[in-house]
């Protein structure tokens, strides 16, 4: 092997490393997940398709955080997410809790009855050993924010941001959904026209 070749292969290796070890890109597809929140339900992400979806990813010590852009999500979009039965939700809110640094004497059977009692303002998925956190590259504890996604309805990252909550990011976020809510809403709506089928919620 040339000395030019061995260069090239090195350059090559340390953008395959920059590239691996880079977060979760947008217009890329978000990595599918399989998670459960403490009721035992089970939620995938591909199985999502058809839905605007934003995901809270946080710990157990931004909980207050991840629980203020839940709350504050629901009130604002409480009508998209509640749709008639049997039909997609046009936009679904969740968040996603690293598990992996709760004190290992605490049983998981525990947490779930606290959930349960105390439920927060979203399904929280429970990301025991932190698999989904580390797949999405998050740096919750680096950063010490909650990282925020929105992936649209074709299941591709359309936006990310590691944020406390605030009213300046908030409303930012809250336009951004609205817009592609009703992008997609005017897609459906023209399909269901066509199938005689109203996925339009009511206000």
């Amino acid at each position: 092997m040339s000395i030019a070749e061995r260069l090239f292969l090195m350059i090559f290796l340390q953008l395959v490393v920059v590239s691996t070890a880079s977060s979760i890109t947008v217009g890329y597809e978000a990595p599918d997940f399989r998670l459960q929140t403490a009721d035992s339900k089970t939620h995938q992400l591909h199985k999502m398709r058809g839905s605007v979806v934003f995901l809270i990813a946080g710990n157990r010590k931004l909980r207050k955080e991840d629980n203020q852009w839940g709350e504050a999500i629901v009130a604002d979009f409480k009508k998209w997410i509640n749709n008639a039965k049997g039909v997609t939700p046009l936009f679904r809110c969740y968040i996603i809790g690293n598990m992996d640094d709760i004190p290992k004497f605490i049983s998981r059977q525990f947490i779930k009855k606290q959930l349960l009692k105390k439920p927060p303002p979203v399904p929280l998925l429970l990301d025991w050993k932190g698999e989904v956190h580390q797949q999405y590259k998050i740096e919750c504890k680096k950063r010490k924010k909650p990282s925020l996604y929105i992936v649209d309805q074709q299941g591709k990252v359309v936006f990310h941001q590691y944020s406390k909550f605030n009213r300046q990011t908030y409303d930012k976020i809250r336009q951004f959904l609205r817009n592609l809510l009703s992008q997609s809403n005017s897609i459906d709506s023209q399909k269901s026209s066509r199938s005689g089928v109203d996925l339009i919620p009511s206000r």
